[in-house]
């Protein structure tokens, strides 16, 4: 299929899935914002849950994760860390690792911001997949096989 071959049907569907993306993430930055935090700080407190690792995920895990540059992972812990909802701990195996734990008030912040997020799926997640399935269905097998599984949303 050529870019000649699109109908308005799929520009509709692909429009659609963004606004409905755009909307979840507006609700995420307002919710986010309520708790004193910027989005992507929300975010790194989500990820350094996420991952679960022993002790804590490195800092460049933590920005691999995140899309974003070392430097910048470590502004952003660094402000969390000021605000006691993040801490640094050198890591057991290697000493030379620094692992980033949750403290307590980060782990209370973060259950807050996630009942909240899992509220909030309740009600627009199911638009949200309706949304998405639409799109996927006007999809023909051939561009199917052209998306690898293992495509790294950074290419």
């Amino acid at each position: 299929m050529t870019s000649r071959d699109l109908s308005v049907s799929d520009y509709q569907a692909l429009a659609g899935l963004r606004f409905q993306i755009r909307c979840f993430l507006r609700f995420s930055e307002t919710a986010a914002r309520a708790e004193g935090l910027e989005p992507q700080q929300h975010q790194l407190l989500l990820a350094i849950r996420a991952m679960d690792q022993q002790g804590g995920p490195t800092i460049g895990h933590l920005a691999d994760h995140l899309l974003i540059q070392h430097h910048s992972a470590v502004g952003l812990i660094d402000r969390l860390a000021s605000h006691g909802l993040v801490e640094r701990a050198r890591s057991e195996a290697d000493r030379r690792q620094v692992r980033i734990r949750l403290t307590v008030e980060g782990e209370e912040k973060l259950r807050r911001l996630t009942a909240e997020h899992r509220s909030e799926l309740r009600n627009s997640g199911p638009l949200l997949v309706a949304t998405l399935g639409a799109l996927l269905e006007g999809l023909s097998k051939t561009e199917e096989g052209n998306v690898s599984e293992t495509e790294d949303c950074r290419a």
